[in-house]
């Protein structure tokens, strides 16, 4: 009888949750609704082994009975009641869970939920930013908004943005934030992403970050809440809070923002209407709707094609797809991207017979993924929700994976790696969080609606298992994950969850781990249970997770290692990890022992900084493999080092001393012999190029180095054609004073190829150039060029130009030119042209 009482209650559960009252089933009402689902499938998975199961069944009735008369007609009409109320019956069912698995445990006879597919994580939201830089159906709400914000006031007001799940609050928020105007309107703009599973010092880190002027202070004595207070105090700003789930997340943060009597403004997007009504009581809240059906085809079309002709045999097909998508941006988007890459009628007359539901269509877009690209996907599933995850650092993992494989052309890995994300995104599955300079991808994430399918889908497929969202509550990760890995060779967790997983006894069957530090403490045996790990990725929070030496250097099967270290000393002891390819380490100054140099396999080694390289000097056999160094303190580019690393095509390097030392043999003259390099930043004080140049040489790049970063070092703008005859040399960023002086011409023939150009604090005052001195040039960023008189007026002339970004004292400049003007009003419209203006 046991058994049906929970058979009765999971239906009823499921019945509404698939057709219950769209006005009843809120978001807040529907996660109570899953916690309570997953209580019961816990109960249920453990009758057998609970001695006294009629206990057990009264619990059943009568959360059945309580459901059954919440989810009558005459309760319906209080969503935040009808919330509460369940709140209430899931924690109590919770205790009944927490009394079943002790007496269990006290048996040591644990049931497992590894073969319950039903189990559901609890909904999250991690929309980091839209990938979705249109403004196809939200013309009028982006004109609405920006009124608002450029209206003047006295008082600090709250704007938000409320609306269902993919109907597009942050695509409508970030295109008003951007907007060259409404950044023109306020001193300081910055942006946070709130999710629901946030906590108050990732908000205000967060915030520090991206308000860059404090960030560098944010290790200070100074409270960062005081900071960010002070900081704002007397400045109009405009804050964007993204992605708001409950009032006490806007309780929690209120208090950071003066009202300074300015105008300033913040915006809140949530899904959650009472959220919206407790952050701004008055009647200005804007409400979203879904596109209309005009918007809805032209946003399809868009995505399909690109403006290209649309098949006249597809069009009514099209338009029937497009109608099942009920208007909401992010299905038409999914939908888009399946359909972009399939122009056949019977493909999309297949797609065509999709219910329409969101779920639906993302499952349908995941059914015809390549094979190779669907573990790729599933995979990303295992970041936190609020993670946007570094387009890096998701390569070296799907390749340590073994996701990517080489094809038969003549790409890397890593270019095939890069290749599986283009793909993700130009598929509308992964979002793009933000981009390089040059317009590559740096960081990404996923839609909470697709990371939900991604959960259930990898959990199933085994690929990676992220047990906080897979079991909500720490009750039900501490007492069934131990049994839960034994079916799971990857798993995503916290630090915490794997202080109860280390002694289980199928622990040294994990072979992947993505771990979510926590603050507090040194976890002392943490991983070396572990005996079969070959990843290991600490995701890079501050210094809240750290281990000994040995527990890690013990685990001879790593091929990947990502995290801090303690003492930031590398133990000698690495010398067992003979199969480690790539080295990460979040510790500047890192000393390395010599038997670094035998790691035959090692392909990145990578830190803030490292301490100067121990000397190869008896090392027979050099580092093929090796790709990537970075950042190296002092490198001695002797022969000798180029012989070490024969293969290097990333490599940073940071010189500490003031003014450059002879005498110190840095030898960099020998930065030609680095045959492969294609990649180099170097980090320089003082004088130190332009001494280098006076007392040696000379420097000597690489021919085929098609990316140089110099910050520092003082190279005068005559020597600038040393760099700009490099053949190759498509992105040059100059930070930093790395060149001196205050007046730079270019000349005929050099930077042929160069497409990006930074320049980034520089004591510049005139630059003289022409349209052909750069051919090729797409990108031009220009910050903290302060003295600049004006950007020159040919630079309006370069045919391929399509971005100029510089900061609120250079627009006038740009306006003076008539070159600029002509092609900004020529471009006027459409995307071949943009004049960004950055924020403050």
């Amino acid at each position: 009888m046991a058994y049906e009482a929970f058979d009765t209650l999971l239906q009823t559960l499921d019945r509404i949750l698939k057709h219950g009252d769209d006005r009843a089933i809120t978001h807040s009402v529907k996660q109570e609704i899953l916690s309570i689902r997953v209580q019961a499938v816990v109960l249920q998975l453990n009758l057998k082994h609970y001695p006294n199961k009629e206990t057990i069944r009264d619990a059943a009735v009568s959360t059945h009975e309580i459901i059954e008369y919440l989810f009558s007609e005459e309760n319906l009409s209080d969503g935040a009641r009808l919330a509460n109320r369940l709140r209430k019956l899931a924690e109590r069912l919770e205790s009944t869970v927490g009394d079943v698995v002790d007496c269990i445990k006290g048996k040591g006879s644990i049931g497992s939920v590894t073969d319950s597919a039903d189990v559901s994580s609890s909904s999250r939201s991690a929309i980091t930013s839209s990938k979705d830089d249109g403004v196809v159906g939200f013309e009028e709400d982006v004109e609405v908004i920006k009124n608002r914000l450029l209206e003047r006031s006295s008082r600090l007001r709250v704007l938000p943005i409320v609306g269902t799940g993919g109907i597009g609050k942050t695509t409508l928020a970030k295109i008003v934030y951007n907007h060259a105007s409404v950044v023109e309107n306020f001193d300081i703009c910055a942006w946070v992403t709130i999710s629901q599973d946030h906590s108050v010092e990732r908000i205000v880190l967060n915030l520090l970050a991206s308000m860059k002027e404090i960030s560098t202070l944010r290790d200070s004595d100074i409270p960062m809440e005081t900071l960010i207070y002070k900081y704002l105090l007397g400045r109009r700003y405009l804050i964007v809070m993204d992605d708001m789930w409950s009032k006490k997340a806007w309780d929690d943060v209120r208090m950071l923002f003066p009202d300074s009597g300015n105008g300033s403004w913040i915006i809140v997007t949530t899904r959650l209407h009472d959220v919206a009504a407790y952050v701004n009581s008055s009647s200005s809240i804007h409400t979203m709707s879904v596109l209309d059906a005009h918007h809805s085809w032209n946003l399809l079309e868009q995505k399909v094609f690109a403006g290209r002709y649309f098949p006249i045999e597809l069009k009514d097909i099209g338009k029937k797809i497009v109608q099942n998508c009920g208007g909401l941006p992010l299905s038409i988007v999914v939908v888009a991207g399946l359909l972009s890459k399939v122009h056949t009628r019977s493909s999309w007359e297949q797609i065509a017979a999709n219910d329409g539901q969101l779920e639906s269509i993302i499952g349908s877009s995941y059914t015809h993924l390549p094979n190779h690209l669907k573990p790729c996907l599933l995979y990303m599933s295992g970041f936190p929700e609020d993670q946007e995850i570094r387009v890096t650092e998701l390569v070296n993992l799907w390749m340590s994976e073994g996701f990517v494989t080489l094809s038969n052309g003549s790409k890397s890995l890593e270019e095939e790696a890069e290749d599986c994300y283009e793909d993700l995104v130009e598929r509308s599955l992964v979002l793009v969080a933000n981009r390089k300079f040059d317009g590559k991808i740096k960081s990404c994430s996923l839609h909470d609606i697709v990371r939900e399918f991604c959960i259930r889908q990898a959990a199933k497929e085994k690929v990676i298992l992220p047990v906080i969202d897979y079991l909500p509550t720490p009750i039900l990760r501490r007492h069934f994950v131990p049994r839960l890995i034994k079916d799971h060779h990857s798993i995503s967790t916290t630090s915490y969850d794997l202080l109860h997983l280390k002694d289980s006894v199928h622990s040294s069957h994990i072979r992947t781990i993505i771990c979510i530090p926590k603050k507090g403490g040194r976890f002392v045996g943490i991983v070396e249970k572990f005996s079969s790990l070959r990843v290991l990725h600490v995701l890079r929070r501050s210094d809240y997770w750290d281990w000994e030496p040995g527990q890690v250097f013990d685990l001879v099967h790593l091929t990947y290692l990502a995290s801090n270290i303690p003492n930031n000393i590398v133990p000698s002891t690495i010398l067992k990890l003979q199969n480690l390819q790539i080295l990460i380490i979040y510790r500047s100054e890192v000393r390395l022992p010599v038997e670094i140099w035998r790691l035959r396999k090692l392909r990145y080694l990578i830190a803030f900084s490292f301490q100067p390289l121990p000397s190869p000097e008896w090392e027979q056999n050099p580092l093929d493999n090796l790709e990537a160094l970075s950042l190296a303190t002092d490198l001695v580019c002797s022969k000798r080092m180029v012989e070490m690393i024969p293969n290097i095509k990333k490599l940073g390097i940071c010189y500490s001393k003031e003014k450059f030392d002879v005498n110190a043999g840095y030898c960099l003259d020998n930065l030609n012999l680095f045959c492969q390099l294609e990649k180099l930043k170097l980090e320089m004080s003082g004088g130190f190029l332009s001494r280098q140049l006076a007392e040696t040489r000379g420097l000597n790049f690489p021919l085929q180095l098609r990316r140089l970063t110099l910050s520092g070092g003082k190279l005068p703008w005559n020597d600038m054609t040393i760099i700009g005859s490099l053949p190759n040399l498509e992105v040059l960023k100059l930070r930093n004073y790395a060149c001196k002086g205050n007046y730079w011409m270019t000349i005929e023939g050099n930077f042929r190829e160069l497409r990006f150009l930074l320049i980034d604090r520089s004591g510049l005052v005139d630059w003289i150039t022409e349209a052909s001195h750069f051919p090729r040039l797409e990108c031009l960023i220009l910050r903290r060029c302060r003295v600049l008189y004006r950007i020159p007026r040919n630079i309006g002339y370069i045919p391929t130009l399509k971005l100029i970004e510089v900061e609120k004292w250079h627009m006038r400049s740009l306006l003076s030119s008539a070159a600029l003007i002509e092609k900004m009003q020529r471009n006027s419209g459409n995307d071949s042209f943009q004049v960004r203006v950055k924020h403050s």
